[in-house]
């Protein structure tokens, strides 16, 4: 016999409007993937968030807290059907012009430093109305409120109605369940107070979302209603919780934060005065220790490069035009006799972006191992951060721990997953007894470099971080490190690395409090559900194949379930099912068959994925170039 808990999940995951809640006067509540809400008026209708697509009910409008596409979906009928659609301002044009969101994508996702969430509408939406903080939304007889929420988005807002005795605050995926935040990865942004761009602002949106949680508090609603999840009965413990598990998150993230050594004391703390308030203080790790690099390890930009005794260079990546500069000036001054090796720490465009031209210019063999190969030589597959264009064979292919001889070196390369989920590490063992692990972007002496979220750092204590930690235990004594925009090599003591391990190992606990899946990973890892290739090209009449990669975090065996969401007739199925192990990786493939006489131009595909407890709407996204 099923308990009513078991059948309201199963509501919930399907999507189904089987029942509805009256949460107030003329005010009920449809659950789903996306939560409904019906305003009834004098047989005239308002929908907040939009209503299950069974539903045929008609309305005369319908409020969006923000346009990301995972939740808007809900209200795409309710548009094409003549509703008026109420859109913050600032995100007006992601639902008028989708379009030319995705063509500038086409270029943009390349050097992407900025690194926002691509989950934005493909459909275009009709009969659109901005709305800023202080605006009144004026229906029936109801006076809906607006108050600027930025947060889950830059735009985000919240409505707030009155309906009889009751005050409703429908905040969109500002808070949700008892506290908890839907994910992490969404909030990555600047933080211009800090002078830190995008791609360093690890969550940099959690200040606003702070701020705006207590601009909710300050409203002193009887009722939260959010875009996902169940209604919100005690609003203010609800978000007094929610603000005690962001900063317990937050100052824990800041403690071993690795921008401390490039951006300072001063500038760190006014990341940490936005989140944990103006009288912030953090427990930070001390300095590790600092030295010279020995003199066959020469410092150039943000490489280094190895010189042997005899004159031959082994260098370690290759991003920047000066350093080829100086390389061909080295080899005129005979200082190099030749460039025979590069090793490539990871993708990111700062590291590889001329790589080509030195294997051009000198016949370097690259070196490289684990996932890190494919994303080299096949990078415009990828949606990730910083990524170049410029594809580069690698020529020398290793797994991971292998070993060899070069010159008065012993090589070893590891994956080495840190900065990056495709990142790699080499060991560097000279006859004389010093020993560097090269080890890309992933420590400074002042902690972990994982300010990205986009980079995919896996919180789990065989893995990502962890597993670098414990290869850094296994080092020689006395080996340095070197990432090469930190000018000295460092190390760190067994005491650091302690404290490192200890601090993720309560990091794990933080976030599984503040995020709502039995894994934290879920909402830290936007990769987790992501198309493989994620652009491809194909001709009107031809097939092209693509696949949906998963990976279940989960400490449980998960049966995924997905659903393609792509033009009628282009794909061989639509709906398919893939059950993973925990922590496995899993790919379900498909063939799109694009239709003779198909006219040119981007499509962009989306899947839908559902698993215990979850279901969300167009999540991953393919581009697909219909090419002439």
């Amino acid at each position: 016999m099923k308990t009513a808990a078991a059948v309201l999940s199963l509501v919930f995951v399907l999507g189904l409007s089987a029942y509805a809640e009256d949460i107030a006067s003329g005010v009920s509540l449809h659950p789903g993937p996306v939560n409904g809400v019906l305003v009834e008026r004098q047989g005239k209708a308002l929908a907040i968030y939009g209503l299950p697509t069974n539903s045929a009910r008609t309305v005369d409008m319908v409020l969006l807290t923000h346009a990301r596409r995972d939740v808007v979906w809900a209200a795409e009928e309710l548009s094409k059907a003549g509703a008026e659609s109420i859109v913050p301002s600032a995100e007006v044009s992601l639902l008028t012009n989708p379009n030319a969101t995705w063509d500038a994508l086409r270029t943009k996702r390349f050097h992407d430093y900025s690194q926002q969430s691509t989950k934005l509408p493909i459909q275009q939406f009709q009969k659109v109305r901005g709305v800023t903080d202080g605006d009144v939304v004026r229906w029936q007889d109801c006076a809906i409120r607006v108050i600027a929420t930025p947060g889950y988005t830059r735009g985000a807002v919240t409505y707030i109605l009155e309906a009889g005795s009751k005050k409703i605050a429908f905040t969109g995926d500002l808070v949700r369940d008892d506290g908890k935040l839907q994910d992490l990865f969404s909030l990555q942004d600047a933080i211009p107070e800090a002078k830190i761009g995008g791609y360093h602002g690890w969550a940099g949106r959690l200040g606003d979302l702070v701020i705006s949680l207590k601009k909710v508090a300050d409203e002193k609603p009887d009722l939260l209603v959010p875009a996902r999840g169940p209604r919100i009965r005690d609003p203010a413990n609800t978000i007094k919780r929610a603000i005690e598990r962001i900063q317990a998150a937050y100052s824990n993230y800041l403690s071993i934060d690795a921008l401390r050594w490039y951006f300072k004391d001063e500038h760190i703390r006014a990341k940490a005065r936005r989140v944990l308030g103006p009288d912030a203080q953090v427990d930070w790790m001390p300095m590790g220790e600092t030295m010279p690099l020995p003199p066959w390890a020469i410092a150039i930009s943000n490489t280094r490069l190895i010189i042997a005794n005899d004159g031959a260079g082994f260098l370690i990546d290759c991003g920047g035009q000066d350093i080829v500069a100086r390389l061909r000036q080295m080899r005129q001054a005979k200082s190099l006799t030749w460039l025979e090796h590069v090793f490539v720490t990871h993708y990111h465009d700062d590291h590889t972006e001329l790589l080509p031209v030195v294997v051009q210019e000198f016949g370097a063999k690259i070196h490289a191992c684990g996932s890190l190969i494919d994303v080299l030589e096949n990078p415009s597959d990828y949606r990730l951060p910083c990524l170049t264009r410029n594809s580069v064979k690698v020529t020398a292919p290793h797994a991971s721990g292998d070993s060899w001889r070069w010159k008065e070196f012993k090589m070893t390369i590891f994956d080495f997953p840190g900065q990056t989920l495709h990142h790699n590490a080499l060991l560097v063992e000279h006859d004389n007894g010093q020993a560097i692990l090269f080890l890309g972007d992933s420590f400074t002496p002042s902690g972990i470099d994982d300010y990205c979220l986009q980079n995919r750092n896996i919180l789990c204590r065989d893995r990502g971080y962890f597993n670098c930690l414990d290869q850094l235990e296994r080092l020689p004594k006395n080996c340095m490190l070197v990432n090469q925009h930190v000018e000295p090599a460092f190390r760190f003591s067994s005491e650091q690395i302690a404290r490192m391990r200890k601090t993720l190992d309560a990091r794990i606990s933080l976030l599984r409090e503040l995020l709502p899946f039995d894994d934290p990973n879920f909402g830290m890892d936007e990769g987790w559900c992501e198309f493989h290739p994620y652009a491809v090209e194909v001709r009107s009449g031809q097939s092209v194949q693509i696949g949906l990669r998963i990976t279940n975090h989960s400490p449980h065996t998960q049966t995924f379930r997905v659903a393609l969401d792509v033009p009628a007739g282009w794909a061989e199925a639509e709906k398919h099912t893939i059950t993973l192990s925990p922590r496995a990786e899993g790919m379900v493939a498909t063939a799109l068959r694009v239709p003779a006489r198909t006219e040119p131009g981007l499509r962009v595909i989306t899947a839908d994925i559902a698993w215990q407890g979850h279901d969300l709407r167009r999540w991953a996204e393919c581009m697909v170039d219909v090419v002439p």
